[in-house]
């Protein structure tokens, strides 16, 4: 239990590092974000690794996997949730490669590090140790089989917690969906890009963050409608003005107009869907989440269950 609550601390740590100096990096500080995450990554792993080696008998490489690995690709999941827009225009590729990159070189400097020290502590030995003529004896399975159990268990945490965070989001999502009576059809209209203006908006991430940084600054582009009819929309680029400019480059586009009669408003969408497809699709989304996140739950409660009956039955 107390290598899974190591695991999960760091793991957490990194996943913090990740999402605050990309929020910082954002537009033309993208160095600081390439190269600090291996960085924060290595400066925590070296001391972190090597006093949960001695005081639990960690693996150090199960620990690296699960930062690196683990953390690394929930950071990216986060980012692309909180910026769709980098995965709709390519932007993403440019980040991941630098990105792979850097860490590669920043990992391999540490490793090279790690290497010559090693080495040198060797050499400054005073005595050598023991040469056995015997052969080591070979290590048992069962020792891998416990390594894959407890790597399973691991990942099993994160992904419940993953999960109660799911299940949260989809009732909350749930009860501000808005009947499909409630809105009126206006038809179709061809909105035109006019402007691209910065705003404030409340920053999210954890509270210590939020606390120091309580806005930030996005680019929207703003829509207007060619006919006439007063229709405005506007469509976020990002906290970078050149994604916000790529945006507006793409020119004129269709959106179907909403109205709500008793809010005296009018919302957007797609032009191929209707007041009940738009509903449907909202509410179909939140029920998949539901789904998978309850699904999960629901698994993991069961096998928590059974796995501490045949413990029981064991002992």
């Amino acid at each position: 239990m107390k290598k899974a609550v190591a695991v999960l601390a760091s793991m957490l740590c990194y996943i913090g590092a990740f999402l605050l100096l990309f929020r910082l990096s954002m537009g033309q500080a993208w160095l600081v974000f390439f190269f600090g995450t291996p960085l924060f990554a290595a400066a925590y792993f070296i001391p972190a690794g090597a006093f949960f080696a001695r005081r639990l008998h960690l693996n150090r490489w199960i620990l690296w996997l699960c930062m690196n690995g683990i953390g690394g690709l929930c950071g990216w999941v986060i980012v692309l949730i909180q910026y769709p827009i980098l995965l709709m225009n390519g932007f993403i590729l440019l980040l991941l490669l630098p990105a792979l990159v850097c860490a590669a070189l920043v990992w391999a400097v540490v490793g090279l590090g790690f290497l010559c020290w090693n080495r040198r502590a060797a050499r400054a030995a005073s005595a050598p140790e023991p040469v056995s003529r015997t052969a080591a004896p070979a290590q048992p399975s069962g020792t891998w089989v416990k390594k894959l159990k407890w790597f399973a268990g691991t990942g099993g945490v994160v992904l419940l917690i993953l999960a109660a965070a799911g299940l949260y989001g989809g009732v909350r999502n749930l009860n501000t969906i808005r009947p499909a009576d409630q809105y009126e059809d206006s038809g179709i209209h061809t909105f035109a890009p006019y402007d691209i203006l910065p705003i404030s908006v409340k920053t999210t991430g954890p509270r210590r963050y939020r606390r120091l940084h309580p806005t930030k600054i996005v680019y929207m582009v703003y829509y207007r409608t060619t006919n006439g009819s007063g229709y405005q929309w506007r469509d976020e680029g990002g906290t970078a003005r050149v994604l916000a400019e790529q945006l507006y480059q793409r020119g004129s586009v269709e959106r179907r107009v909403l109205s709500i009669p008793s809010e005296d408003t009018y919302i957007t969408v797609e032009p191929h869907l209707t007041a009940q497809q738009y509903t449907d699709g909202l509410r179909r989304r939140q029920y998949i989440l539901l789904g998978l996140s309850g699904g999960y739950v629901l698994c993991y409660g069961v096998a928590w269950i059974v796995i501490r009956r045949k413990e029981a039955e064991e002992d």
